[in-house]
């Protein structure tokens, strides 16, 4: 089944309500976790991760903390959720290196569909941004079509 991590939804609250502070208002992991009832360690994690990719800002100190600082029009969805759990990824032979240890990898007969399936997924959800879920905006997200 394919879903969304935890940890992705931690990210994703954690991001949406940074960007309704006021410019400069820095947000803590506490306050997040108090505010959505997350587990604090688990949303220091998160927000570390992010810090590392670069989607937040960490400002260390005192009165330190964590803000934004692209738009949210700036950060799809797909960046966030590779961001948090690295590469999109449907099926494990689909990768573009020699990791697979799949014993059907020679004789499969599904690894090129389910190619132009992980790329439209891909391709979908980084055309949402998070601007689109903090406005529920989607009338303008367009649903790729399958290369034939």
């Amino acid at each position: 089944m394919l879903k969304l991590s935890k940890k992705v939804e931690y990210a994703l609250i954690s991001m949406i309500y940074m960007a309704e502070k006021s410019p400069g208002e820095l947000t803590t992991a506490k306050e997040l976790s108090q505010q959505f009832r997350i587990p604090s360690e688990i949303m220091g994690k998160v927000l570390q991760g992010l810090a590392r990719q670069g989607l937040i800002k960490s400002v260390q100190g005192v009165k330190g903390g964590y803000q934004l600082p692209r738009n949210l029009n700036e950060i799809s969805l797909a960046q966030v959720i590779t961001s948090v759990d690295g590469p999109i990824q449907i099926v494990n032979c689909v990768q573009h290196d020699d990791r697979c240890e799949c014993d059907q990898f020679d004789t499969c007969n599904i690894r090129s569909p389910m190619e132009q399936v992980q790329y439209s997924i891909y391709q979908f959800l980084d055309q949402i941004t998070l601007n689109d879920l903090r406005n529920h905006n989607w009338q303008y997200v367009r649903i790729p079509q399958l290369q034939t």
